[in-house]
């Protein structure tokens, strides 16, 4: 099979809200100004590369919600900050639509079970003027299995050989996950015949837009790459901002500081919507906000309570006072996925059902004082999360949630931390906010490797069932798109019978812009936004 591509609190009112972020940009916008230009250099040395680049195609400030601690692909989740900005490319890639297309291969067969063939797109060269060629692809593929923790789990990797314009890999076992693996950003194809310590500012990469300078935690400088083979890049230069925190990164917007930004949360986006000097894109999401059970002690070690916890969450009203396109989760894959989301018995608000489970469970309120208790104690969770990242708690979701398990009887602390590291390795949390792109690939398997499956590395709530492994494992070897979607649905409903998780809502990817910017980038993987099409009107 050969397959080618040309590539390509609770009680708030959301109009106060908006109305007091309207009164905040005038605090704010001050502050804001000061720490970009600053971040760009002096007024002098932005007002220089502004007057260059406008002679061509302009100059672009824009905004992402994280970087990651390095500009070097293959550290850690490093690579997802340069195809955010543009700047790298993998083999294969993930469009709109979440089919895998080629990038850096034109076209790729699947000769067996263990061994893929790809073909190297022709007249590519790297941002220095070296031409991508197998050999270079080979080494920039080594380096990250060798340097990343994940990659060598992503590939499976036994052997890459070239073989003329191809790149041989063959994995150690059949692996039906691979190709999608390999358009993880920690894949990037890199110019590895220069110094690389110097990736951690400088990475040398295929894409439109190449790095000249680097701020950790702040900015980082791009121009466009003259030869890059998919055509002149539409803008001259780009400044790329780290704005993690959400109101910020909407008020950078509304002061001019920032042309377009990444990920605007539900609460400021009708800030923009219905305002001319803006433009909204949305499209539904495969992240999920979710919480995680620790099973491996009292109180989720039992099933009846953990369901008792599913039932007693209201999912509809909690997307609906998110807005902004969030939609109820209720199972571990959005709607958005295809892993047949309408046909699964999908969690659900039953407070009726809480209470029966929770008496299954020996949890009776027997004090009157509002809450269940057992044994003489009340029932009392502790809810962990933080401010930002993948352990995000939304603190309009944490309120409604203490809201509704007080509701049902059960007492809930939200607790915000700074670093949840050693909570989680400890296992010292009953519940815990998640916030994962959970088909990061354009694949079910990463997830459910990572989340469910014994020993996972993101198993923070130590599920261990044999049916589900068992069937993650099957997935593996499972090379048909179709019987894959089958059995990932399968995985989908026992961790839902088994209360592994509470799946609360999905947001839709929200990019918003001024009005003078063009072909702005919106994807359902949140690891795509700028493109070498977007451009801004002079």
């Amino acid at each position: 099979m050969i397959l080618k591509s040309n590539f390509y609190n609770f009680n708030f009112n959301v109009q106060e809200e908006i109305v007091k972020k309207k009164v905040l940009l005038g605090i704010f916008l001050a502050l804001i100004s000061v720490g970009i230009l600053m971040s760009c250099g002096t007024e002098k040395e932005k007002e220089a590369v502004l007057t260059e680049a406008q002679a061509n195609g302009g100059h672009m400030n824009i905004a992402l919600y994280w970087f990651g601690e390095t500009l070097d692909p293959a550290e850690n989740w490093d690579g997802w900050t340069l195809t955010r900005a543009a700047v790298g490319e993998t083999l294969v890639t993930v469009d709109e639509n979440l089919q895998l297309v080629g990038q850096l291969a034109d076209s790729w067969e699947n000769i067996d079970e263990t061994t893929w063939k790809f073909h190297i797109r022709q007249g590519v060269t790297f941002q220095n003027g070296n031409p991508l060629t197998p050999e270079a692809v080979k080494s920039s593929i080594e380096r990250t299995v060798k340097i990343n923790e994940r990659g060598e789990n992503a590939l499976k990797l036994a052997s890459i050989d070239v073989d003329g314009e191809y790149v041989v890999i063959k994995t150690k076992e059949p692996y039906g996950a691979f190709l999608a693996n390999i358009s993880d950003p920690m894949f990037i194809i890199v110019d590895t015949s220069v110094d690389t310590s110097k990736f951690k500012e400088t990475p040398i990469c295929t894409g439109p837009y190449m790095v000249t300078s680097f701020k950790p935690a702040t900015s980082f400088e791009t121009v466009a790459y003259e030869n890059y083979w998919g055509g002149k890049p539409a803008l001259d230069s780009v400044t790329v901002f780290d704005i993690e925190d959400d109101n910020t990164r909407a008020l950078s917007l509304q002061s001019g500081d920032v042309d377009m930004a990444q990920g605007i949360r539900a609460g400021d986006i009708a800030l923009f919507t219905d305002n001319k000097d803006y433009i909204v894109k949305s499209t539904t999401g495969t992240r999920i906000e979710f919480l995680v059970m620790n099973i491996e002690k009292a109180p989720f070690n039992d099933k009846n309570l953990r369901l008792a916890i599913n039932s007693a969450v209201d999912y509809d009203t909690i997307a609906k006072v998110v807005g902004g396109g969030a939609v109820p989760a209720r199972a571990p894959f959005p709607a958005s996925a295809p892993y047949g989301y309408s046909e699964l018995n999908k969690q659900t608000f039953d407070l009726e059902k809480t209470k029966t489970l929770l008496a299954e469970a020996g949890y009776k309120d027997t004090n009157n004082d509002g809450y269940v208790d057992k044994d003489g104690k009340n029932l009392e969770l502790n809810i962990y999360g933080t401010a930002g990242g993948n352990t995000r708690a939304n603190s309009t979701v944490a309120e409604l949630l203490e809201s509704q398990l007080k509701t049902a009887g059960i007492k809930a602390n939200i607790k915000i931390a700074e670093n949840l590291d050693e909570i989680k390795k400890n296992g010292e949390f009953d519940l815990l906010f998640q916030n994962w792109q959970t088909v990061s690939t354009g694949d079910s398997q990463w997830f459910l490797d990572n989340a469910f499956k014994t020993g996972g590395s993101g198993n923070y709530g130590k599920y261990s069932n044999k049916q589900l492994d068992d069937l993650i494992n099957k997935l593996a070897t499972t090379f048909d798109v179709k019987e894959r979607q089958k059995i990932t649905k399968e995985t989908s409903q026992i961790i839902i019978d088994e209360g592994y998780g509470t799946y609360l809502i999905s947001q839709a990817n929200v990019n918003v812009s001024n009005n003078k910017v063009e072909n702005m980038g919106n994807f359902p993987i949140d690891y795509y936004f700028l493109t070498v099409n977007t451009k801004i009107k002079k």
